[in-house]
């Protein structure tokens, strides 16, 4: 790369003069004294150009130089320039996944030596894939998880899932959290069906804190969100203080969320009041429809479809009009299991209207 040299002014213009005339005359060489320049300064520019492929001596003609379109110059300057970069690139990476792969033992080692408290990070998705497969092995009495956002992505559930089914048969305790949004993903449905049969439970709620698995309430997996995290990097927490909080956000969130029991045509319906009641509440405090949907766990679309079945329910013409027919059909008070039950929004006349939850 530091041997390729840089266009400069003296070069263009030799290029462009060449383009003009067609060819250049190397000897005895061409006077250009309409550019100003010396001959020393004219076989810089030659030199230059004839090292970056601009210029090239005519076939049969090695007197003369001709132009080369930059692009053809390009694929045969830069070209090899890249395929070493791209050389260089796959054996730093194939080297830091060697380095990796060596994270859980040095996780373990640090267990042994009774280091079980403090905060240890996991870079991307392989150590804390790995970290994770170990701790499952590991794992004797419970183990819960907190998943917000919408469905699962089927490749996730399938590496998941024989590690899962393996801790349920050792008699293990298993516990996850959803967010409502989740009920409507196919693959998602499939999962939660085949674990509770297995023994595992499910439910889910409006919003949910962030992400978090915790097992035995002695070690947690939280994802790392400070700045130059990678999305997939994680934080392995062992400091009981903070597995204990973690463990009481968990029994807040999962005491007040509806059961899930994977595919059922009531899946949906049976969280419409509840789903509805947190729409509402964002509405209400003004939120725009990128944060509702991101906070709800889904897509843009669907929120927005959400949030015109509502108006279209409440006999609403406006989001305003919308909120103070939410308030008279007491959808913006407190939820309690009485309203969570059996309230929902009413039309201008007063009378129920049917879940807009689909």
């Amino acid at each position: 790369m530091g041997g390729l040299p840089r266009l400069d002014a003296r070069a263009v213009a030799v290029f462009e003069h060449v383009l003009s005339r067609g060819s250049l005359r190397r000897w005895p060489p061409d006077v250009l004294p309409a550019l100003g320049l010396s001959q020393e300064e004219i076989e810089g520019a030659c030199h230059t150009l004839l090292l970056l492929r601009l210029l090239r001596p005519a076939p049969g003609k090695p007197e003369e130089l001709i132009p080369i379109s930059p692009n053809a110059a390009a694929a045969e300057v830069v070209g090899p320039l890249e395929a070493q970069l791209a050389q260089a690139a796959a054996h730093a990476q194939s080297v830091r996944d060697d380095l990796y792969s060596l994270m859980p033992y040095y996780h373990a080692a640090r267990r042994e030596q009774g280091r079980r408290e403090g905060i240890d990070l996991l870079p991307d998705l392989a150590s804390a894939s790995a970290m994770l497969t170990e701790e499952s092995a590991r794992c004797r009495e419970e183990v819960f998880s907190i998943q917000p956002g919408g469905g699962r992505a089927p490749h996730r559930l399938g590496d998941a899932i024989d590690r899962d089914l393996a801790m349920l048969r050792r008699g293990v305790r298993m516990r996850t959290l959803y967010q409502h949004s989740a009920r409507s993903s196919l693959s998602t449905q499939g999962y939660v069906e085949t674990l509770t049969e297995a023994g595992a439970e499910y439910r889910t709620a409006a919003e949910l804190p962030d992400r978090a698995v915790v097992f035995d309430r002695v070690v947690a997996f939280l994802p790392r969100r400070a700045e130059g995290g990678s999305g997939e990097a994680a934080v392995l927490v062992r400091d009981p203080d903070v597995v204990t909080y973690l463990c009481r956000v968990f029994e807040q969130h999962w005491s007040g969320a509806t059961p899930f029991r994977g595919s059922s045509e009531a899946a949906y319906k049976e969280v419409g009041p509840s789903l509805r009641r947190a729409l509402v509440g964002l509405l209400a405090d003004g939120a725009k429809d990128e944060v509702i949907a991101r906070r709800m766990g889904m897509s843009l679309r669907t929120c927005r479809r959400h949030i015109a079945e509502l108006l279209d329910e409440l006999g609403a013409e406006s989001r305003f009009q919308g909120g103070a027919l939410a308030e008279r059909a007491g959808l913006t008070a407190p939820e309690t299991p009485a309203v969570a039950s059996a309230a929902g929004p009413r039309a201008k006349n007063g009378t129920p209207v049917e879940n807009t939850a689909r």
